[in-house]
């Protein structure tokens, strides 16, 4: 069985368990409309970096005390191949999975108390897997292509309240382990030279494979999703 294989398995067996224990809820809560199951993103900082994105969320049941979702998201700006001939360039495509678990700040005030719940604030955390192919330079450069697969979390805000829906906003970190294969480059005589190549490997560092400052198109504001009423 191969590396990608096991990722996958993995990945899959938990989403599978996962399910089962949002179609449990399911049954024993209310439901919210087909519609605001939906969650529809864009990262932010990706764009600054004239990366085009998109992701797409889908909560496991439609149950109000369901908190388990299941996302797909793709950023690609072209052809993710080094061009021998620029010396600055940046060629990206990543598609990934995610399984994530949304939380609400408790809305308790206990005695003594001087803060008040930051009860319009909702954390996330979970797991993802992906793939990208990439390629870089500016004077030396870096193309290949990794496996990877960690921990993804951060929060989420509103921000504006639609006539159809609302934009919450949010601030996030994905991080994990990485199977790669790259080649290294320099630029000389108005071209860039490989010098260095690597078969595939585990890098011996953490990864991080996202910083997000994005902004989320939902049906119902998370504001308002993800009660407090699960036990």
């Amino acid at each position: 069985m191969t590396n990608r294989t096991k990722v996958l398995f993995l990945f899959l067996a938990m989403l599978g368990a996962i399910s089962v224990r949002a179609y449990a809820q399911q049954k024993t809560s209310e439901k919210i409309s087909p519609k605001e199951r939906w969650a529809f993103e864009t990262n932010a900082m990706d764009w600054l970096l004239l990366l085009p994105n998109a992701k797409v969320e889908f909560d496991l049941s439609s149950s109000t005390d369901n908190r388990w979702v299941v996302g797909i998201g793709a950023k690609w700006n072209g052809n993710a191949k080094i061009s021998m001939n620029e010396r600055i360039q940046m060629k990206i495509n990543d598609y990934r999975l995610e399984v994530k678990r949304y939380a609400k700040p408790s809305f308790t005030v206990k005695t003594g108390q001087s803060k008040i719940p930051k009860f319009w604030r909702t954390y996330y955390w979970g797991f993802y897997a992906g793939y990208s192919k990439f390629a870089g330079a500016w004077g030396k450069g870096i193309a290949g292509d990794m496996f990877h697969a960690g921990l993804t979390g951060g929060w989420q805000l509103p921000v504006y309240k639609c006539k159809q829906g609302a934009i919450d906003l949010d601030l996030g970190l994905s991080v994990g382990a990485a199977y790669a294969e790259y080649d290294k480059y320099k630029y000389e005589d108005n071209h860039l030279i490989r010098t260095k190549s690597r078969d595939r490997h585990f890098l011996p560092y953490p990864v991080v494979s996202d910083i997000r400052v994005g902004f989320v198109y939902r049906f119902s504001s998370i504001r308002n999703k993800y009660s407090q009423r699960q036990k």
